[in-house]
């Protein structure tokens, strides 16, 4: 499978009182505890062919000088660039650095996290929290 290219959030898995619900971006409740899923529900994930996996937010146009004034790198196409890691394959399986370090047991935790690729193509990733298809 080529995961080259860029991908958006299909289905957002958040964990409640109730246990993990399913959500689209368009049916996230208007609830103040959902309001950053909300604005994580239109992150942009970038997977370039030089093992570069950038997360971006798109950038309303009238916004984008805004956006540039507080600091923010805007890229073409009107995005914010809000992370840039690495992701690789091995084996036929997918990988990004979460970049989270530390030690379990005395072992040096592998800061490589998979990004499983379900049945029907699309992408489960951040701790299988996000379903990205291709945007």
């Amino acid at each position: 499978m080529d995961i080259i290219g860029k991908w958006k959030v299909k289905e957002l898995n958040i964990p409640t009182v109730d246990g993990v619900k399913t959500f689209t971006p368009e049916t996230l409740p208007d609830d103040e505890d959902f309001e950053d899923y909300k604005k994580g529900s239109t992150q942009i994930f970038e997977f370039k062919p030089d093992g570069t996996l950038n997360t971006l937010m798109p950038i309303p146009e009238d916004m984008i000088e805004v956006a540039k004034e507080e600091g923010m790198e805007i890229l073409d196409g009107g995005y914010a660039l809000l992370d840039s890691t690495v992701w690789k394959e091995n084996d036929g399986k997918f990988f990004f650095d979460s970049k989270i370090e530390g030690e379990f047991l005395g072992e040096t935790v592998d800061s490589f996290m998979e990004i499983k690729v379900t049945p029907d193509g699309c992408l489960l990733h951040q701790f299988d929290t996000l379903l990205l298809e291709k945007a």
